[in-house]
């Protein structure tokens, strides 16, 4: 095992989060393009998780080509936009739009179904979105046009609402957290604090700014190879059916981690408000179709039995809450799924290719699950014939976990697996 602590301010959105075109959509869970220079890529590359297109974009910007798939249609939306350049005529259009946000006016868009939609948001910050996202379906706007300025409205939910993505879903800025714990924060003030005296100006002013980034970072598009990327909606263990051909220099991915994190629950908001889900069977039926990560997967389905995992699930203390919860067969199920996905990527490489997995570990029960380690054996069996652990950076943990863990706390990881 090696260390890569170069690379620790890679492996998140970080790394982009200033970038041109990267910019335009805040994804916690994405890592910088940089990566494809740090760990020397190969074109053409596939990203089976791809998100919201780091790595596919960060190909176009370098002139290679790529394929990037993720189940998350919202997640492919905000790729696809990014990746399908915008002509003089489309800016000017979209500067039109900016520019009249203020004077012009629209019957107000029906508020989705989600049924936190009025907590998600103060009442006039509610009203001011929706009377602009029915100006947007309103305008004579092409589809290129109408899904970039879309897309800057999606990108401003979070940043008008009274809530914002923590840890394993959402948080309400009427709470504050303290060393205590968390505190209500007075009516009336904290929206003042954050929104200002016009909740309206603030929603069409964070909107224009927005729309405007789009309108900046155009002349990026003149550079690159947009045209030839692939963007798929599925799922990663449908790789061997969405890869359009089998042999890419480079697969690299960051699955989501066996932490329980559902990214279903933590974008709802975006989901059902950008119109991509609209009931909760839909939402539903997403969930059960992810990786087996999070309770609201498919945990139900039969599960190959791991010696090497099982002797680790063994250790757990049998009356704590993840067992009761059923977080054994969630990870029986997480690697099973993630073995399918790592035999697809070796089936997809040229000869020569590598593949690289971007992955923490997890702690339950006061047990480390070296999710690194177990896909590495995992790997070898799968067919690659060579395997390199590198830590990247370490990785923390709740006080609760921490405390059952003492010493060994010091051994939660992020590391990137390179089989060849």
């Amino acid at each position: 095992m090696g260390d890569r602590t170069d690379l620790a301010p890679l492996v998140n959105w970080g790394g982009a989060s200033v970038k041109p075109i990267h910019r335009w959509f805040r994804y916690r869970e994405a890592f910088s393009p940089g990566l494809i220079e740090a760990l020397e890529l190969e074109p053409p590359f596939i990203d089976p998780f791809c998100g919201c297109g780091s790595i596919v974009v960060g190909a176009a910007e370098r002139g290679a080509d790529a394929v990037g798939i993720d189940l998350n249609p919202l997640a492919t939306f905000v790729a696809r936009v990014k990746l399908r350049p915008l002509c003089g005529d489309d800016i000017g259009r979209l500067r039109e739009f900016s520019a009249g946000v203020d004077a012009r006016t629209s019957e107000r868009w029906p508020v989705p179904g989600l049924s936190i939609a009025s907590r998600a948001f103060e009442p006039r910050i509610l009203d001011e979105l929706m009377r602009i996202r029915g100006l947007i379906e309103s305008s004579a706007l092409s589809e290129q046009q109408r899904d970039a300025v879309l897309l800057a409205w999606i990108s401003v939910l979070e940043p008008c609402g009274s809530f914002f993505k923590e840890g394993n879903g959402l948080k309400y800025r009427n709470r504050k957290r303290t060393s205590a714990g968390y505190v209500l924060r007075p009516d009336g003030v904290w929206q003042r604090e954050r929104f200002g005296d016009d909740q309206a100006s603030y929603v069409r002013r964070a909107f224009r700014l927005a729309l405007d980034e789009i309108i900046q970072d155009a002349p990026h598009w003149r550079h690159g190879s947009w045209e030839r990327q692939v963007i798929r909606e599925g799922s990663a263990l449908d790789l061997l059916e969405l890869a359009p051909h089998r042999d890419f220099g480079s697969v690299i991915f960051s699955p989501p981690y066996a932490n329980r994190f559902d990214y279903f629950e933590s974008m709802k908001v975006e989901l059902w408000f950008g119109g991509f889900v609209s009931s909760y069977d839909e939402a539903r039926a997403l969930r059960k179709r992810s990786l087996r990560s999070h309770l609201g997967a498919e945990l139900t389905a039969p599960t190959t039995t791991r010696p090497d995992l099982e002797r680790l699930l063994e250790l757990m203390e049998p009356e704590s809450s993840s067992v009761r919860m059923g977080v054994r067969n969630l990870l029986r199920g997480y690697f099973d799924d993630m073995d399918v996905v790592l035999g697809a990527s070796q089936a997809v490489l040229a000869a020569g290719g590598k593949c690289h997995v971007v992955v923490g570990n997890s702690a339950y029960a006061g047990v480390i699950i070296p999710t690194d380690v177990l896909l590495a054996r995992m790997g070898l069996a799968a067919g690659f014939e060579r395997v390199r652990i590198d830590r990247v950076r370490h990785l923390t943990v709740a006080p609760q976990q921490r405390a059952k863990l003492g010493s060994l706390a010091s051994q939660m990881r992020e590391s990137i697996v390179t089989f060849s």
